[in-house]
């Protein structure tokens, strides 16, 4: 699932860490990892695609529960509920103010 939130102008740095994404379909995009952010004692993950595609724009901001499958493998959650992410955006918001 790809998620659109309205955030503020996010800065990209030269040494943020690139991920790989693998969706249900099979295809693939690279994204920067802008944060992990903790929340009510889970971790986020805040993605941003290094490139724009059909489906997200470069601005867009994918946001992802970090958890693990039965096999130990960390995997990425998508965030259905809009007031977790409403509170999610603030918070990242809040940290690039900082």
């Amino acid at each position: 699932m790809k998620d659109e939130n309205n955030l503020q102008q996010t800065t990209i740095q030269e040494e943020d860490e690139i991920i790989t994404l693998t969706f249900d379909d099979g295809s693939q995009e690279e994204f920067y990892n802008i944060a992990e952010l903790d929340y009510k004692d889970k971790w986020y993950i805040y993605l941003q695609p290094v490139r724009a595609t059909d489906d997200i724009e470069e601005d867009e901001v994918l946001i992802y529960e970090m958890a693990f499958d039965e096999d130990g493998q960390e995997v990425f959650l998508p965030v259905t509920d809009d007031d977790l992410l409403n509170d999610l955006v603030e918070m990242l918001n809040e940290e690039i103010q900082a």
